[in-house]
């Protein structure tokens, strides 16, 4: 086929802020989740990976199970069950106890 460019799981992209490896970003202004593959300095362009499943900071409330919708609360960076204010970013893989510290989360697809 002669238009096809790339799988399209792995973006480059350049973003205003330093990003570290394994770090969530929401891409563009429909906010597409992504995980840095690299760490980049502000400005400079780098991978995101938006397929998978990834470790991800936890806000220490809430519950889920497989399956449930998971959301990202940017003030502070990290994924929640709470819908109002954060941006869906895909579902939980793994159950989330209230007192974790990191889950499981499938990206969006």
């Amino acid at each position: 086929m002669k238009n096809f460019v790339q799988p399209g799981r792995i973006l480059a992209a350049t973003l205003a802020v330093a990003v570290t490896s394994g770090q969530l970003v929401l891409l563009g202004n429909a906010k597409l989740p992504a995980v840095a593959l690299g760490s980049y300095a502000a400005n400079t362009e780098g991978e995101y990976d938006t397929t998978g499943v990834f470790s991800l900071p936890s806000a220490t409330t809430g519950t889920a199970v497989v399956g449930d919708k998971a959301y990202w609360d940017e003030t502070n960076g990290v994924v929640t069950t709470v819908a109002t204010d954060n941006d869906p970013i895909g579902h939980f893989a793994l159950p989330k106890a209230a007192s974790d510290a990191t889950v499981n989360v499938r990206l969006w697809l």
